[in-house]
């Protein structure tokens, strides 16, 4: 979704409705099982098409033969992926929506309000935002059916992770900064170490790499250095460095160390990618309580303080939960849920854990599972480098196999539709 304004608005136009006029002239083109579609609505992508042809985004020299007859296809393809998400229940309510075109707004480098008012100089806010609606629409149902049709097995995941190219795909990249005091003169090798170990304490206290760097020079002696442009795996990092940026957390600035050009310092700004991963986790049992058609919400809520006083009276937490949870997960082990990643859990339910210490009993809180009371049994910190490493395998597999499955998927939805072609009627 990262375009131009510009690009976005002439997106928009694709929605544009016709003048009065061309709408009592309008026709049946194409019956695409329950739906039809009209003259008008393939004129207004053709006028759309036409502007980008001028504008060179679209070549010239195409037929307009053909090129009405790809966007009518593209129409038909459209209109029956929007039948299949309706009667699938897809829907893409207003809050997701306003998300989506918060994303858009930001990648266009604009708030949500500017956004809006950019698209409303031409009137094309609404064309646009029920477009996006559209497209977030047939993306869920591309998404939901096509992973149903995909199967990566373990065994592509090993061969896979044992290949060259997983080495690649997967390795971390990294985002650099550094400063270089040469070193041109053996001589002066004591004065530009001290100079170097001043620059490092200087970023220790708040300055700023780059513009240490950019200054080229202080207390007379020449400095180099910058940022190293770009996201850059290991082996794509200058020689010096590769033995230390992985080693460094984000925001870490290396003390100063030589080669044969001088003194370096490296700082780490940001990584992405690889495998290596811990994670925080809590050991956490909880009762839920849910109202039903015979308890009522202020019957509920009572319950659940008594079973907090019970427990605080020295009632056995398991024996409760066994005998009054609504969650059948973990109704028989007495409401232990195990181990749970930190994230995973509702936003209340992870703030109440965070703010418990290990063993402490929560008090009652509500959330829009119900109501809950959690104890904190354990925290840990767990390495899942291995399922992680798995996981990225599996998503780099499945993503190779998409577009093939999206292309057969398509065919196999055009071949059982009923589509009726009338473009060549005369009217």
């Amino acid at each position: 979704m990262q375009k131009t304004i510009k690009f976005l608005i002439s997106l928009a136009l694709l929605l544009t409705i016709l003048p009065i006029q061309a709408q009592i002239n309008d026709r049946v083109i194409a019956i695409v099982d329950d739906e039809v579609i009209l003259k008008s609505e393939l004129d207004s992508r053709m006028v759309n098409v036409m502007e980008q042809i001028e504008s060179g985004t679209i070549p010239r020299g195409i037929p307009i033969e053909e090129l009405e007859s790809q966007l009518l296809d593209q129409l038909i393809m459209e209109n029956l992926q929007s039948q299949l998400a309706i009667r699938s229940g897809i829907r893409i309510d207003d809050n997701t929506l306003n998300q989506g075109l918060a994303r858009i707004a930001d990648q266009n480098n604009m708030s949500f309000d500017e956004f809006r008012a950019a698209l409303n100089q031409d009137n094309q806010y609404q064309s646009f935002r029920e477009q996006i609606r559209q497209d977030m629409m047939l993306n869920n149902l591309q998404t939901g059916s096509i992973n149903q049709r995909i199967t990566i097995t373990r065994q592509e995941i090993e061969n896979y992770l044992r290949s060259e190219a997983a080495q690649a795909d997967i390795a971390p990249e990294y985002r650099v900064q550094h400063v270089l005091v040469p070193v041109d003169n053996p001589v002066q090798t004591a004065l530009q170490e001290e100079l170097a170990d001043l620059i490092y304490q200087q970023i220790l206290d708040g300055a700023d790499i780059l513009e240490l760097a950019a200054s080229r020079q202080i207390l007379g002696l020449p400095l180099g250095g910058g940022d190293l442009a770009g996201w850059r795996k290991v082996e794509s990092l200058p020689t010096m460095f590769r033995a230390v940026v992985p080693d460094l957390d984000v925001g870490e600035t290396t003390v100063p160390f030589t080669s044969d050009s001088g003194f370096h310092i490296v700082k780490l700004i940001e990584k992405r990618g690889g495998v290596d991963l811990q994670v925080n986790q809590n050991q956490v049992r909880h009762i839920l309580i849910r109202p039903n058609e015979i308890r009522t919400p202020q019957l509920t809520e009572e319950l659940i303080f008594e079973l907090y006083q019970q427990i605080l009276d020295g009632e056995d937490f398991g024996d409760l939960a066994r005998v009054y949870t609504n969650d059948p997960g973990s109704m028989v082990s007495g409401g232990d849920l195990g181990w749970i990643t930190e994230g995973m859990l509702p936003v209340v339910f992870e703030t109440t854990l965070n703010n418990l210490d290990i063993g402490e009993l929560s008090q009652p809180f509500q959330n829009e599972d119900g109501w809950h009371i959690a104890q904190l049994l354990d925290r840990r910190v767990e390495d899942v480098t291995e399922e992680n490493a798995r996981f990225q395998a599996e998503q780099i597999l499945r993503e190779r196999k998409y577009d093939n499955e999206l292309e057969n998927w398509l065919t196999e939805i055009r071949d059982t539709a009923y589509i009726d072609i009338r473009l060549g009627e005369s009217d």
